[in-house]
């Protein structure tokens, strides 16, 4: 009886694992000019005319109001055959300083993605260092002239 009573809790609070919902891999930013382009990589198995990712939905928190922006895609994607992936290429405009970003894919048939979150452009922790150790540099240099 316990042991059926776990089982049926279980079961209940148990979220279905669909291998087909697509999943963002990674969010890479560039500049082009005075606009910001996002390279986005998303992995999504067995891309075919009834079912693929028909919109990607890009959120930057720049202040209020935040930009929202919604990419309608047109039919399945050309996968890499090796890692099931495809990336996509958005133009989210003219960004200040380093704001945060979401980004949604959706499938036809699943639905939303999990969200990606990190900021625009993400630096990695060795950039983020030699930032760091430009402006300790710089800072005692101009306190030892003073």
């Amino acid at each position: 009886m316990i042991l059926a009573t776990v089982a049926l809790v279980g079961l209940s609070l148990a979220r279905p694992a669909f291998a087909d919902w697509p999943e963002v891999r990674s969010v890479v930013a560039w500049n082009d000019g005075a606009d910001t382009k996002l390279n986005i990589t998303i992995y999504h198995i067995e891309e075919v005319p009834s079912h693929y990712v028909d919109n990607i939905t890009v959120t930057v928190t720049t202040g209020t109001p935040n930009v929202f922006q919604t990419f309608p895609q047109s039919g399945p994607h050309t996968l890499d055959p090796t890692t099931f992936t495809f990336n996509v290429t958005v133009d989210i405009g003219p960004l200040v300083d380093t704001p945060l970003a979401q980004v949604i894919a959706y499938c036809n048939i699943y639905g939303p993605s999990e969200p990606w979150v990190g900021s625009i452009p993400e630096y990695g922790v060795p950039i983020l260092l030699l930032a760091l150790a430009g402006a300790t540099s710089t800072f005692l240099v101009a306190k030892r002239k003073l």
